[in-house]
């Protein structure tokens, strides 16, 4: 019959500063001799930092060295576990060695065989070994390497002569390899991205990151396009504060002669490329406290900055592959303090309409908004607490070189007075609003005959609003409803002025005080023009329905008015949302002129999200006050396949203008150890040119792989084409 002996054994460490560890070794058959310690069968080491299993141990007590034999099993701290035929221990220093040695850390998930391997308090190092982070028996992805060494604080593996394996081939060789087996930001060598076009060449980018310390990091992103050109972008991004971050990014690229001579005939206007250097820079900042810092008062602060300038919309479309950009660039500030009461606001808005880049007049007849100031009192009772009101001061700075500028100040004042009824089954409300407007201009002409200017304007409107409301609710055998419906009469009150009055855009005249030039015929503008208030009654409902589980599966709204001096119809508005399954949303919003007799907006919709199946389809139509109609088509769709493959595809296309914007199809294969993807995409992309903007036809086919915690490489075959050659 077995028997267990316990033995306690307490060692101190040699530094001075060290602390003292308790070593339990239990076993079926222990001897001691001459501070030897021999225990064989069940063997089981515990301590502070281990929990070791094997066939066989031999503690050596003077040393404080413990070797273990045969099916050495160790767990260390809560996220390193091992497997070896031999281990040896230094219970002093935590320095081991182990042969045939199979290791995992849970927190990298990245596993490491080897035939020989040591640790100490820094490093990992090992002979013979491979590496991955997928399945153990039969790994997809696989490095062996004759020796490696991993750096326990930083996290970074170093792997010489290693050979990558795809399954059980290799597939390339290097001297040297290394890699994070974490996220820890460090600096080094980033995956590169490289491709090919049939204009542009073979295009390759490989950034360098630079993070030497955790307040800042820099990274540049080198590039070349060997038919094209070459550049390079980057971004330094920082937090200077506990509360702030931010980034400032800038970039070049210089074109070949012999580019731009072959790219005139791609572009649809056979212009040729207005820059030959297409270069940018941009700025974005976050910061949650300024003046916050100064008081201790319960405030609500932000700051906001996203700011970009450049020469042209090439700056964008070189930054990398696959990115979409809008030909109108907005840069954005906000700044913002409040507390429960009051509100202050400053923003302002600068753009670059990249499609005007070219044109005679450039970017500066561009309106830009600089900026707008507003002071905003939240709503509060005043008298007695179903009289409320609230208040909005603003000032707008509406600027540009070439055209009519306008400097506006606006007043709003709405107070209304709440009252229930029927033991509040229903409430009734009178708003009383107050709008005053000035405006000061500069340039405005609004006669081509005798160009007079008009310098200022004065609008104040007032209305009045009588609303009728009520909320209800009923349970139902299935299913639970509740209804928000009510009646509103508007009455317009004190009106005077007139914002309505259209000036002469500036771009189409060539008259000035100073010169007395002629009037040249075209455009008419208002960009400050308000509608009056109408004599209107209006009735509303929203509704929605719930299952018995209390699950949402119909959401409806509607609303109507009725002009009385006018005798018509004001536009319908109707929305519904249909959720028949946790999965699946129909929906559909439009609103109707009666007068018009047409729909004016129509926006439908279907999204189904299922685990093996996802698609969505889109089609939103707009018509404006000028004519013009937009209709988009916007669908997308994947599969799931076996083998952890997925089928994607999508697609936009303007219905109105008969042409496809964009569409993609491919195949992606994700596993939690790697993943790539194959997708082949055809875009149409804004292109800046000397007579304006343009458009360019764009094929290619993306292929991106990435091996966790590697990273990977994305990989670009495209061909462009004249946008008017090919079919849509």
């Amino acid at each position: 019959m077995f028997f267990r002996i316990f033995i306690f054994i307490s060692l101190c460490l040699l530094q001075a500063f060290a602390a003292t560890e308790d070593v339990q070794l239990l076993a079926d058959d222990v001897k001691q001799e001459n501070g030897i310690v021999t225990a064989n069968k069940n063997v089981v080491v515990y301590s502070q930092n281990y929990l070791v299993t094997a066939d066989c141990a031999v503690y050596d007590q003077n040393s404080s060295i413990i070797e273990l034999f045969g099916n050495v099993n160790m767990m260390k701290g809560k996220s390193e576990i091992s497997r070896s035929n031999y281990a040896k221990l230094n219970l002093k220093n935590n320095d081991s060695a182990f042969e045939a040695l199979f290791m995992m850390n849970k927190d990298m998930e990245v596993w490491m065989r080897s035939d020989e391997s040591s640790s100490d308090s820094e490093y990992y190092r090992t002979k013979g070994a491979i590496v991955s982070s997928c399945n153990v028996q039969d790994p997809d992805w696989s490095i062996t390497s004759s020796s490696a060494i991993l750096n326990k604080q930083s996290k970074f593996l170093h792997m010489f002569n290693p050979v990558f394996h795809i399954g059980s081939v290799p597939v390339f060789y290097l001297p040297y390899f290394g890699f994070s087996t974490d996220t820890t930001r460090r600096t080094g060598l980033l995956p590169p991205e490289f491709g090919y076009s049939k204009k542009e060449g073979f295009y390759y980018k490989q950034p360098i990151y630079f993070a030497p310390y955790n307040q800042w990091d820099l990274e540049l992103d080198p590039q070349i396009r060997t038919s094209r050109g070459t550049g390079i972008y980057g971004a330094f991004r920082f937090a200077d504060s506990p509360d702030s971050r931010g980034a400032i990014s800038f970039g070049a690229f210089t074109d070949k002669q012999s580019y731009r001579n072959k790219q005139q005939s791609q572009n649809s206007n056979n212009a040729n490329l207005k820059n030959r250097t297409h270069k940018g820079i941009g700025f974005n900042y976050e910061r949650d406290k300024l003046v916050k810092y100064l008081t201790e008062a319960d405030l609500q602060e932000g700051l906001w900055i996203d700011a970009t300038k450049l020469n042209d919309i090439e700056y964008l479309n070189l930054k990398g592959q696959g990115d979409d950009y809008d030909s109108l660039v907005t840069s954005k500030f906000n700044y913002f303090i409040a507390n429960d009461k009051h509100y202050l606001g400053a923003y302002a808005k600068y753009y670059i309409d990249t499609e005007k880049i070219g044109s005679p007049n450039e970017n500066k007849d561009t309106l830009q908004e600089l900026p707008t100031l507003q002071y905003h009192k939240f709503t509060d009772n005043i008298v007695l607490p179903n009289i409320l009101y609230s208040l909005d001061l603003q000032s707008h700075r509406y600027d540009r070189r070439i055209g009519v500028t306008a400097t506006q100040y606006e007043f709003t004042l709405p107070i209304s007075l709440h009252i229930p009824l029927f033991d509040d089954l229903a409430t009734f409300s009178f708003y009383e609003n107050l709008y005053a407007s000035h405006i000061n201009y500069a340039d405005k002409i609004t006669s081509p005959i005798d160009h007079d200017e008009d310098k200022t304007a004065d609008y104040v409107n007032n209305y009045h609003k009588f609303t009728l409301h009520t909320d209800l609710a009923k349970a139902y055998e299935g299913f639970f409803h509740t209804i928000n419906f009510g009646t509103e009469y508007l009455i317009p009150g004190y009106n005077k002025g007139r914002l309505d009055d259209q000036f002469i855009y500036g771009d189409d005249y060539d008259y000035t005080k100073d010169n007395g030039k002629d009037y040249v015929p075209g455009k008419y503008e208002n960009f400050l023009t308000q509608e009056k208030n109408k004599e209107e009654v209006s009735a509303y409902a929203t509704q929605y329905f719930y299952t018995s589980e209390g699950r949402k599966f119909l959401r409806h709204s509607i609303s109507q008015g009725y002009y009385t001096d006018d005798d018509k119809y004001s536009n319908l508005k109707n929305a519904i949302y249909f959720y028949p399954f946790s999965n699946l949303s129909i929906y559909n919003r439009l609103e109707y002129s009666h007068t018009d007799k047409e729909f004016k907006k129509l926006q439908s919709g279907l999204t189904y999200t299922h685990e093996r199946f996802t698609a969505s389809i889109l089609h939103t139509m707009k018509k404006n006050s000028n004519a013009d109609k937009d209709s988009y088509l916007t669908t997308s769709a994947s599969l799931k396949l076996p083998a952890q493959y997925r089928l994607v595809t999508g697609l936009q296309y303007d219905l109105e203008r008969d042409y496809t914007k964009s569409w993609r199809v491919g195949v992606l294969h994700q596993r939690k150890c790697w993943n790539y993807g194959l997708i082949f995409q055809k875009d149409i992309e804004p292109t800046t040119t000397t007579s304006g903007s343009a458009m360019t036809r764009k094929n290619g086919v993306y292929f991106t792989v990435n091996f966790y915690p590697m990273g990977g490489v994305h990989y670009d075959f495209s061909v462009e084409k004249d946008q008017n050659s090919g079919s849509n």
